[in-house]
């Protein structure tokens, strides 16, 4: 994984087939027809709004199923090759056959994973595809024909906004976020169309619908971080997770957030906001951006706080392929766990290692304002 791969986050900035699709992991000898176990939907973003939607299934019946696509179960349990391994087993079951939606609906919404009986048009050859934003998959297949074999039942916060019209999909995220539903969760209810104004209702590409997630939960919060009184120290918390090491320096201003994503130190890709917020998408870290500010403004919020926010992420060789944004989201969360306060900035720069202090010192543009607008507020 080099650099250009790190700003690319599998949008083909090489002109050349992505390295990381089409690897051999889990060898298994797949079906054309078969009975399984569907925890999840999958829905492309090719020739949108023409997209083909589909059903991630197991080609078998499992109990743990909901296991294949659960983050939290893969960081606390799974190495890397192991969640490589066990997402290699799904099978996109896709289809552009727009009498399929509803029933790709019902298992999107489902509390569940739930058992259906596929019918596929070729038999599926074994492959994983990686994309740094969707978690790893398996191989797929179009989808023919397809059953759901027992009845589904759905979390009642969740039908409640389903069947709310006119609620827009915002506030239904919101909502449920605050209810204790997760954001893989969410992403799925938003790509399959659950949310919003009635005649706005969309299927969204999976891709996209975890970064808005992820950038609307971000907002709300931000909004009411905004209200509170802005911390009177510095804060360096640090965390990892698969190869993914992040230093997190809080400074005693007011909000704003500036991500770092390198991988040998010399190149980088750099997006930030001012307390104003951005206007266009951070192109350069793109979903990662989105889901680290999350964990972190989950802190804020939860400690009632507001803070200047700069991020530093080193990708090590440890990450031996993109597993998913999700990755991001739980090693900024692991960095909240690990915290270390100082009184001043030199205090803070000393306790820096070398190369964050660097990027700190003569990259970071939230940094160089933080010291000016220190600096001159000195004298009003």
């Amino acid at each position: 994984m080099d650099s250009l791969c790190v700003k690319c986050k599998g949008r083909g900035f090489c002109k050349k087939k992505c390295k990381w699709l089409n690897m051999n992991f889990k060898s298994f000898e797949f079906k054309k027809d078969f009975s399984g176990s569907s925890p999840s939907i999958f829905v492309g973003k090719a020739n949108y709004p023409n997209v083909s939607i589909g059903i991630m299934s197991l080609p078998f019946n499992a109990i743990d199923a909901n296991n294949f696509d659960n983050p939290k179960f893969f960081k606390d349990n799974l190495n890397i090759n192991q969640i490589i391994n066990k997402r290699s087993l799904l099978i996109n079951c896709n289809s552009t056959n727009k009498s399929f939606f509803e029933k790709i609906q019902e298992i999107a919404l489902s509390k569940k994973a739930v058992e259906i009986e596929a019918n596929l048009a070729k038999t599926p050859k074994p492959k994983s595809t990686f994309d740094f934003v969707s978690t790893t998959m398996g191989p797929s297949s179009e989808l023919t024909k397809f059953s759901i074999n027992e009845n589904i039942k759905i979390d009642k916060h969740v039908s409640k906004r389903f069947y709310d019209f006119d609620l827009k999909a915002n506030n239904a995220l919101n909502i449920l976020f605050n209810k204790g539903i997760n954001e893989n969760d969410l992403s799925k209810y938003l790509s399959s169309g659950a949310f919003g104004i009635k005649k706005k209702r969309r299927v969204v590409p999976t891709r996209w619908s975890i970064t808005a997630v992820d950038d609307l939960l971000g907002k709300e919060m931000i909004a009411k971080i905004k209200e509170f009184p802005v911390i009177n120290n510095y804060q360096i918390l640090k965390g990892s997770l698969f190869g993914n090491y992040y230093t997190i320096i809080l400074l005693p201003f007011v909000f704003g957030f500036e991500l770092f994503e390198t991988m040998d130190g010399s190149e980088f890709m750099h997006d930030y906001e001012e307390y104003g917020g951005r206007k266009n998408y951070a192109y350069d870290t793109a979903g990662g951006y989105y889901a680290s500010r999350l964990a972190i403004l989950e802190y804020l919020q939860k400690n009632k706080i507001q803070a200047r926010i700069i991020v530093y992420r080193k990708i090590t060789p440890e990450y031996l392929a993109p597993l998913g944004v999700w990755v991001v989201r739980e090693a900024s969360r692991n960095a909240m766990k690990n915290r270390i306060m100082t009184e001043s900035k030199n205090e803070l720069i000393e306790k820096l290692d070398n190369e964050c202090k660097q990027v700190l010192i003569n990259k970071s543009i939230l940094f160089k304002k933080f010291i000016s607008q220190k600096s001159l507020g000195q004298f009003l």
